[in-house]
């Protein structure tokens, strides 16, 4: 999947693939999977980014004590990986931040899961095809 986020006035692709777990893991030296399930184990902080994104609370409603045992720079990770699987050439991960004036997770966090659950479903129509190409070849 490959997405374009504006971040200010730039835009960003993003991009997921079999790729994007090596990146990640190449760059934090942390296992992508645990940290993604780290995260959406915390299922007050994801009801609260839902609240976030749909204009239910604004960002200084947020209950603060739910982000204690939470990583801040998840996001980060994810955003600067997904851009690196768009494009293997980015700058590195504390450049590519510096040169950001802001980040706005309540904008960037609902896009970022987007692209998380459609990475991780699977896509019907396609198992669909190789079935039938195997039973025709049968």
């Amino acid at each position: 999947m490959r997405k374009i986020i504006m971040v200010g006035e730039k835009e960003y692709e993003l991009g997921t693939s079999a790729y994007t777990p090596i990146a990640y893991k190449q760059q934090f030296g942390k296992d992508y999977f645990q940290d993604l399930f780290s995260m959406l184990q915390n299922q007050s902080l994801m009801s609260e980014l839902n609240k976030l994104n749909s204009d239910e609370k604004e960002l200084n409603e947020v209950d603060i004590s739910i982000l204690s045992d939470f990583d801040m720079t998840f996001f980060n990770r994810l955003f600067w990986t997904f851009a690196k699987t768009a494009n293997p050439h980015i700058k590195p991960y504390e450049q590519f931040f510096m040169e950001m004036e802001t980040f706005p997770i309540q904008e960037i966090g609902p896009e970022l899961m987007e692209m998380l659950n459609a990475s991780m479903s699977t896509k019907k129509s396609q198992t669909s095809q190789k079935q039938l190409a195997m039973k025709s070849s049968q």
